[in-house]
């Protein structure tokens, strides 16, 4: 015999949005891609891309090639 759970009222939580900054984990590695994220729980609900955030270093060794 199995026995089976009483039902229960349905419970809402409230949830806040949070603002996840996805990017460069060591600072030798900055500028390739970085994203910001607004998730609700295990819902992502907007994506903030940045592409290209190089440091203009790497524009100027390239005028002299």
């Amino acid at each position: 015999m199995v026995a089976t759970p009483e039902s229960s009222p349905a419970v809402e939580f409230e949830t806040q949005d949070l603002l996840l900054n996805v990017g460069p984990q060591h600072p030798s590695t900055h500028g390739v891609f970085r994203m910001v994220l607004q998730v609700d729980g295990e819902v992502v609900r907007d994506v903030i891309p940045y592409i290209g955030y190089l440091h203009r270093g790497a524009e100027k060794l390239c005028e002299t090639m």
